[in-house]
């Protein structure tokens, strides 16, 4: 292109010069009102010209350097690129190793590199989360979420961050965001369902696990899923009792023996919504026998235990045990808490016979083995007692039994409607019924079967 244009200039330059052989007459050019200078019309034009084709050339210079410059610039960002995804590889590498300080100054210097890479902003706010140091991995996130605030990977790992934190609010909100961008996805809602949760909004998050029933209806998590739900929904009746409104309470607890036939919770909570709320004792007992019939739960016997015994009444709670153990005298689990109940009346002797039938069953455990040594106790036989104990550790005079989470095997002596320790909802069961789940007794035939 520039060797044509010299030509054309060549070319032009001969052509005026010609012409000015016989144009030289000459002109004033003016170059302000007091200002001229005198030349030829002819080397008026040349010069123009002249003039016109070196601003053309600069312009095409300009535009060549400019072209040039975005070239490097180019090459220079794809450098950059490359080099930052490759320290996100070793990061990554450190990464697995456990070497988590290596790893973030790899991100560090990938994002360094290259401050449009959220990859490495990703895994640098991981490496800070893993590390413990939230209020980075939060910096980190917050500084490249306006270049794409709909990254799915990034609000998952912001949702975390917020939970870590505690930051209840700011998870709701997230986890809000998400569902907006993939309305139907189950994990999402899950996210903000257990957002709820966290928040204490109970109703929350109860209807927003109604969207994942209806989105897993079919599917093979469908039992799980409507067993959650019950879950959620004894949470929403137990705010509506705290509330006052124990009608209301009981209709939703209704619901959820619907939903989760077998949830303990539900019968206990109705149990003490009828005594307490309702003043009506008879119908709290029903509540809680149709719960034990259902559950063949211990802590509905110790409920009833206590209530009886605070009303001086332990006689209609003999008569319980008496026809539960008429219809399933062999059910071992009744027998050694009616033992235990009758160890704490003083009723030495009938506690004496329901142990004899546990100890010809062969049905030998550590809470019989205290309720023996107990029983030996009372009759005032302390040796006998102390050497039958051996390293277990009474109860203390209401010879209560603790409970064992059958989740993650922490144990307690006070029921609660979900693991204090790993938060599973109705985990917790008398460390007796553990006990005899595992025991296979020998079968012997007895005669006379006390009930």
């Amino acid at each position: 292109m520039y060797q044509a244009m010299v030509f054309l200039l060549i070319v032009i330059l001969f052509l005026f010069g010609y012409l000015s052989l016989f144009n030289g007459k000459e002109i004033d050019l003016f170059l302000s009102r007091t200002t001229s200078i005198h030349t030829t019309a002819s080397a008026l034009v040349i010069a123009s010209f002249i003039l016109g084709m070196l601003l053309m050339a600069m312009v095409s210079l300009f535009r060549e350097a400019s072209r040039v410059y975005r070239d490097w610039q180019r090459k220079n960002q794809t450098s950059k690129e490359a080099q930052s995804d490759s320290l996100v590889e070793k990061g990554n590498f450190e990464t697995l190793k456990g070497n988590a300080e290596k790893a973030k100054s790899y991100y560090m210097e990938a994002a360094g590199k290259n401050p449009l890479n959220m990859n490495a902003h990703i895994r640098l706010a991981e490496c800070y989360l893993r590390l413990g140091d939230n209020q980075s991995a939060l910096k980190t996130l917050l500084k490249i979420k306006y270049q794409d605030p709909e990254n799915i990977a990034l609000l998952l790992l912001l949702y975390r961050v917020y939970a870590a934190g505690n930051e209840l609010g700011s998870m709701i909100d997230t986890g809000k965001k998400l569902v907006s961008l993939e309305e139907e996805n189950i994990s999402f809602l899950a996210l903000l369902r257990d957002a709820y949760v966290s928040a204490g909004k109970p109703e929350e998050a109860y209807r927003t696990h109604k969207i994942v029933m209806k989105i897993a209806k079919g599917g093979a998590e469908y039992k799980r899923e409507r067993q959650r739900l019950g879950e959620l929904k004894y949470k929403y009746a137990l705010s509506i009792k705290d509330s006052g409104d124990a009608d209301l309470a009981l209709k939703k607890l209704g619901d959820v023996k619907k939903l989760n036939p077998g949830f303990v919770p539900t019968y206990l909570t109705g149990g003490e919504i009828l005594l307490n709320m309702k003043n009506d004792a008879a119908k709290a007992v029903e509540e809680w026998e149709a719960g034990y019939a259902m559950t063949h739960h211990a802590v509905f016997l110790i409920k009833m235990e206590d209530m009886y015994l605070k009303h001086d009444n332990p006689f209609e709670l003999i008569r319980f045990y008496r026809r539960l153990l008429g219809n399933s005298p062999d059910d071992a689990l009744t027998r050694i808490m009616f033992a235990k109940l009758l160890l704490r009346l003083e009723m030495v002797d009938d506690a004496a016979e329901q142990l004899s039938y546990l100890d010809n069953k062969w049905i030998r455990i550590p809470s019989t083995e205290l309720l023996n040594a107990e029983l030996l106790a009372k009759k005032g036989d302390t040796a006998a007692a102390y050497k039958k104990l051996k390293s277990i550790q009474a109860g203390g005079p209401q010879l209560k039994f603790p409970y064992v989470c059958n989740r993650c095997g922490s144990e307690t002596v006070v029921w609660t409607a979900e693991c204090q320790k790993c938060q599973t909802p109705d985990s917790l069961i008398l460390k007796t019924s553990k006990e005899l789940e595992s025991f296979r007794p020998a079968q012997p035939k007895i005669r006379n079967v006390p009930v």
